[in-house]
């Protein structure tokens, strides 16, 4: 699901921001899961969706209603509830391979790479920070494939809530030249979409 720049370009300005506070702040909040190094904020239930809402998470509940429209009827989005929490990673950070559990998908939104260069400028190499997806095509056959996406900046991914998964860490030179306040952290949103239990 692509978001159009301009309103991109918003929703990364305010969650780079809300990610910045609380990498900064790290030491007195977070919550380790799957993340070795870098900041995991507390998972929060999405309330709500209105522009004028405070929370970090109201562009992201935004969109995710919005892909999920164009998978379910209204009715079947009345019986789904959303969870997510913010992700800011430095370089070396990265997280081990888990899944969701039950939830019905699992998705996240990219708001930074984290990385100052392009390509080109990293010597040919990527800067690396992809979500790794591990498939198995044929059922109850060991034979698994790996799908390498980037953090590409504006792009909400979802994908099944039981699918493995990890997150890896970024080339050394990412962020090389960067002034020190300006924190080369990669910055996404993980979140659950999962069947309300009554």
């Amino acid at each position: 699901f692509d978001v159009r720049a301009s309103r991109g370009a918003a929703i990364n300005s305010r969650l780079r921001a809300a990610a910045r506070s609380a990498y900064t702040g790290s030491s007195a909040c977070g919550v380790t899961r799957s993340n070795v190094g870098g900041f995991h904020s507390g998972e929060e239930l999405f309330w709500g969706a209105h522009p004028e809402d405070p929370h970090w998470y109201t562009p992201i509940h935004e969109l995710l209603l919005e892909a999920l429209q164009l998978l379910h009827t209204p009715v079947e989005l009345d019986a789904l509830s959303i969870s997510g929490w913010l992700n800011a990673s430095p370089p070396h950070a990265h997280h081990q391979v888990h899944d969701h559990g039950e939830s019905l998908y699992s998705a996240v939104y990219f708001a930074d790479s984290g990385c100052a260069g392009s390509e080109a400028e990293l010597g040919g190499e990527t800067c690396s920070g992809q979500l790794l997806l591990i498939t198995q095509p044929e059922a109850g056959v060991d034979r698994f494939e790996y799908v390498a996406l980037p953090p590409e900046p504006s792009t909400l991914l979802l994908f099944a809530g039981g699918m493995p998964h990890a997150v890896l860490p970024r080339a050394s030179q990412c962020g090389t030249g960067a002034a020190p306040d300006a924190l080369a952290l990669r910055v996404s949103v993980a979140c659950n979409v999962s069947l309300m239990v009554e």
